[in-house]
């Protein structure tokens, strides 16, 4: 072992020993390094030690109450925030088809009174398959009437907005329920049954 080390060494331990003495030396009138000054030391160290020890277990006591705490409070409030959801999702829908009911009822209720063949004509397109159609004849056919007289009706319902005209595959143009059309059948089906009247329907284009 080199001088140098050897003297840092020296140095190293004198730093210890004397860094050992210092709480008893400034709490104690007696000699510095005396055996009285080294109880006093070694009873504040082992203080200080028991107190860090004592600190550091508060402290992670206090973090993971601190963690527990947050990670309970995000799993209310994500809870919280799934109820609220569901509850507005579910308020909204109903409003949505409360709303839905009132317009349908203001459409029925807007409406003129329909004659009796008009409201017949409108009856044949009862449970009509999706993407048919019936024409003048079709209807006029079924219900024994003038193909005249169900023009002039389709006409009519027409331009109150219960049909629409469109066109079929080689049997001419014909005619299918709008959405007022189907509310107001709606109602008037709840009001009076349908009278069981069977008419091939076309095949119209979409």
């Amino acid at each position: 072992m080199n001088a140098d080390l050897q003297s840092t060494l020296v140095d190293i331990a004198l730093r210890l020993y004397h860094g050992f003495f210092l709480p008893g030396d400034q709490l104690s009138s007696v000699s510095p390094g005396s055996v009285q000054s080294g109880l006093i030391s070694a009873v504040v160290w082992l203080g200080a030690l028991v107190l860090i020890v004592l600190v550091y277990r508060f402290v992670r006591d206090v973090d993971r109450a601190l963690t527990a705490f947050i990670v309970r409070l995000y799993e209310e409030l994500r809870r919280a925030v799934r109820v609220v959801t569901r509850r507005l999702g579910i308020a909204f829908r109903s409003y949505a088809l409360e709303r839905q009911a009132r317009l349908a009822r203001t459409e029925v209720s807007e409406l003129p009174a329909l004659t009796g063949l008009q409201l017949e004509v409108l009856r044949s397109h009862a449970d009509l398959p999706p993407g048919h159609l019936l024409t003048p004849s079709d209807v006029a056919s079924a219900l024994n009437m003038r193909v005249s007289d169900v023009e002039r009706a389709f006409g009519t319902l027409k331009k109150l907005s219960l049909v629409e005209r469109t066109f079929g595959d080689g049997d001419g143009d014909g005619y299918r329920l709008t959405r007022p059309g189907e509310v107001f059948l709606a109602a008037c089906s709840r009001a009076q049954p349908l009278k069981e009247t069977r008419i091939e329907p076309t095949l119209g284009s979409l």
